[in-house]
């Protein structure tokens, strides 16, 4: 679920249509903090909830932000700064460095900005976690996907072969490769770069209360540093 697809643009909307039907999608995310299931990406919700305010509108967001706002006399140099320059100490504090730290194992500080800039932060009360026109998941999966694409005569599909054995054999007009882009220009002798992985671990829970669902939302958020884990996805919301 947390996974749908989205974008911005009419015709790549329309392309896709060819490949699959699609039900319409999307996607939230909360977060429990402090014992309160609040917005995430943060919006006024969000900050009202947290701090107990009464923000009404988005000029009062604005101004809201601004005070808290870190200013430097730079542009952020890592993502601690980017942060703060965003959101204040408050809201990183609670959100933003734990939850950085969590995903990452590295301090905010340690990470370019990129990372943190890239987090939405709203000044109104829409509560999606992405804010394109178009959003939806394939009602039939994403391989059923890939199965009707592949079966255009022009594809060829190799399996168990190494991208860099065949390269030289290559003559693409475009070449798009998703490997590891550190081995794709490790002959520059540039240094392996840093991986981050994922564990999931699967429980089924039963007798969860009278609506039938653990939690509020189909993915919610741990942030805190307590927790030794990042969120908790109920697919059947």
């Amino acid at each position: 679920r947390a996974h749908l697809f989205h974008t911005y643009y009419d015709r790549v909307w329309n392309y896709i249509q060819k490949f699959s039907d699609w039900t319409p999608y999307e996607h939230e995310v909360i977060a429990l903090i402090d014992g309160k299931h609040v917005p995430v990406p943060v919006n006024i919700d969000t900050v009202n909830s947290l701090f107990g305010l009464n923000i009404q509108n988005s000029d009062e967001m604005d101004k809201w932000l601004q005070e808290e706002q870190i200013r430097f006399d730079h542009e952020p140099h890592n993502s601690e700064e980017m942060a703060l320059s965003r959101v204040g100490k408050r809201l990183y504090e609670l959100i933003f460095h734990p939850y950085t730290i969590k995903q990452w194992a590295k301090e905010p500080s340690e990470l370019g900005p990129e990372v943190t800039a890239r987090i939405p932060v709203r000044n109104n009360h829409d509560a999606r976690y992405f804010a394109d026109p178009h959003q939806a998941l394939p009602t039939n999966g994403y391989t059923a996907i890939f199965k009707k694409m592949y079966e255009n005569p022009l594809i060829t599909v190799k399996l168990d072969t190494d991208f860099f054995d065949v390269r030289p054999k290559l003559n693409c007009g475009k070449l798009y490769y998703t490997g590891p882009i550190d081995r794709y220009f490790a002959d520059l002798g540039w240094k392996k770069l840093e991986y981050r992985s994922l564990d999931f671990e699967r429980r089924v829970i039963k007798n969860v209360g009278h609506d039938g669902f653990y939690q509020p939302k189909g993915v919610v958020n741990h942030p805190n540093a307590t927790d030794n884990f990042t969120r908790i996805v109920e697919y059947k919301h």
